[in-house]
């Protein structure tokens, strides 16, 4: 059977779920995602209408929370519901993401240069002293 990928493209795009989208198709999940990564021209069309998912996600959350009735139940389900939907934003589209990645690296991308560094060895008296608590520093008993 064939079907119509832009527009389960555009159902994407408008934030409705895979699982959503099979359902309404008689499809099971699984069989939808091997439709939608069928080749190569296509898995790359459909990862870009889960990146423009992201907002409509964003908004199916805001749209939870602002439903909800002001009973505090409903309140803390349209809590959870809206922090599903900002996660499911984040993981369609990483700018959405509140997680940073930095990578640190050396020149021209290489390894960092290390050195061991150690501390001098002192007595207990000599790091008293050096931190204002040697026998003169303490008031009188």
């Amino acid at each position: 059977m064939k079907y119509d990928l832009e527009a389960i493209w555009s159902r994407m795009e408008s934030g409705d779920s895979q699982a959503e989208i099979a359902k309404d198709l008689g499809i099971t999940h699984g069989r939808l995602s091997q439709i939608l990564n069928k080749d190569e021209e296509t898995a790359k069309r459909s990862a870009r209408a889960r990146e423009l998912s992201a907002e409509a996600w964003l908004d199916r959350g805001l749209r939870a929370l602002e439903e909800a009735p002001a009973d505090s139940n409903e309140i803390a389900r349209a809590r959870a519901i809206a922090q599903e939907c900002a996660r499911r934003a984040a993981i369609r589209n990483p700018k959405y993401s509140e997680k940073r990645v930095h990578e640190v690296s050396g020149p021209n991308g290489g390894p960092i240069k290390t050195e061991e560094v150690t501390r001098p060895k002192i007595t207990k008296e000599e790091w008293l002293a050096a931190h204002g608590l040697g026998t003169a520093a303490r008031p009188a008993e």
